[in-house]
């Protein structure tokens, strides 16, 4: 090229410069490489993840975490729409069945397994499954008539996770649900009917709805499908800024310091995780350590929401729960109120309740026929020192009162009961006859036990 021609080619670049530098500003023209970067990354995201409903990390006021979702399947129909029956089915890995059987036989372990799901006609890929509860997998050692076993996997007690494989991901505003024991020819109405007395009571209950469920092709059967205390559970209780914190069955409800890690095996934070902790629990177990009952008496307030805890305590005498915050499972959760800094005790697992094999079982055990009584294995401290003293006895009468006429001595109880027979599923494990003999026998069960 001749020196003129090389010459004007500079000339011309020199003009796209400035005119490149009179445009942007110079701080843009530092941070391009980063801009181009944000811009590729933006469109690959939109790529990627297509139609995907995005809600982001918030925090409230109060520091409370409020959501992560990533991903939101709206379904067909709300799950726990009571004026119909509802339907699960799994699918799962013959080999991945078998690892989930031996870790709990041989080990003890309720390791997570994926399986793919249909909920009232939705599909829902790489769900993720694991068995669930205490007491109520005893019987998964051995074969029992009528009882949990491995050899139907559609009587397995399981908690389903939309989010174990699926960070992030919810369905209808859940991450989790609990697919509740059963036993054959059994609707498990009286959880149910539980569920609703206590919701009806104004007190904080769970969503249930009636299921036919399956895993592969295993023998349907009728199972009560729960809300599992998480963060979407926490958000909709409507209890203002707060935190959950769900007992585990190991829970001694004892101070062990000042460590939060200390508590592991007594307590899960269900929500505002990374925000708040377990120092709530901790300062209120600290003051159960050493109180006396003069003490007790004259600060419970300062701690406790009385007048729900009083409902608590007559709602598990009423229903004849002897599993209750004070029973070997130790089944309840606390919510703390960051406002007025006291707890509400919540009620959780309500399966023995209104059940006459739940007192058969609540008397081999040694609780006696009167549910909550104050001779209690694995006692309560908080609970045992309410229910023994006498400044507290008037609020205690008075909510049972309350809460006997509200449920058993008008008609909507049974009202309740009639209403299970539209929307109880029959399964190839639970037929017509069984359904109306399973709900008759609850119905004599309410009236003959002269408790109420």
């Amino acid at each position: 090229m001749k020196e003129a021609e090389i010459e004007q080619e500079k000339m011309n670049v020199n003009r796209k410069r400035s005119l490149w530098k009179r445009m942007l500003p110079v701080k843009i023209r530092q941070n391009m490489r980063l801009i181009y970067l944000s811009i590729i990354t933006i469109v690959a995201s939109s790529i990627l993840l297509g139609s995907v409903q995005i809600r982001p990390t918030v925090f409230t006021t109060g520091g409370t975490l409020v959501s992560t979702t990533v991903e939101y399947i709206e379904g067909t129909v709300d799950f726990f729409d009571l004026s119909r029956p509802h339907s699960i089915s799994l699918t799962v890995d013959e080999i991945q069945y078998q690892r989930m059987k031996n870790d709990f036989l041989l080990n003890g372990e309720k390791s997570w397994i994926v399986a793919d799901a249909i909920i009232d006609g939705t599909s829902i890929p790489s769900v993720g499954i694991r068995l669930k509860g205490n007491s109520t997998l005893f019987p998964l050692s051995g074969i029992v008539a009528g009882l949990p076993s491995f050899e139907n996997p559609s009587t397995l007690p399981m908690l389903l996770s939309f989010s174990e494989f699926a960070e992030g991901r919810e369905y209808q505003g859940r991450t989790e649900l609990a697919i509740r024991s059963a036993f054959a020819a059994s609707t498990t109405a009286n959880e149910a009917l539980a569920l609703q007395l206590v919701a009806d009571s104004g007190q904080v209950s769970q969503k249930y709805a009636f299921t036919s469920f399956q895993v592969n092709d295993s023998p349907s059967l009728t199972r009560l499908v729960i809300e599992n205390p998480d963060q979407g559970y926490a958000e909709s209780l409507n209890l203002g800024e707060g935190v959950l914190y769900k007992s585990r069955s190991g829970n001694t409800f004892s101070y062990h310091g000042e460590d939060p890690l200390d508590y592991t095996e007594d307590f899960v934070q269900i929500n505002a995780i990374g925000v708040r902790d377990l120092s709530p629990v901790i300062r209120l177990l600290g003051w159960l350590d050493t109180v006396t009952e003069e003490k007790f008496d004259a600060e419970l307030e300062n701690w406790v929401d009385v007048p729900s805890f009083a409902r608590y305590v007559a709602t598990h005498n009423l229903l004849l729960d002897w599993d209750d915050m004070s029973g070997p499972g130790h089944n309840f959760l606390l919510w703390y109120d960051i406002e007025d800094e006291k707890f509400t005790v919540v009620s959780w697992d309500l399966n023995q309740s209104l059940s006459a094999e739940g007192v058969e079982l609540g008397i081999m055990l040694g609780f006696g026929e009167g549910g909550n009584a104050k001779a209690r294995w694995g006692e309560n401290s908080l609970q045992k020192y309410f229910i023994n003293s006498e400044a507290f006895a008037s609020e205690i009468e008075r909510a049972h009162e309350e809460l006997q006429a509200l449920w058993f001595e008008g008609e909507r109880t049974f009202e309740i009961i009639d209403s299970f027979a539209e929307i109880v599923p029959i399964t190839d494990m639970l037929n017509a006859e069984e359904i109306e003999a399973d709900l008759t026998a609850l119905k004599d069960f309410v009236v003959d036990r002269q408790v109420f």
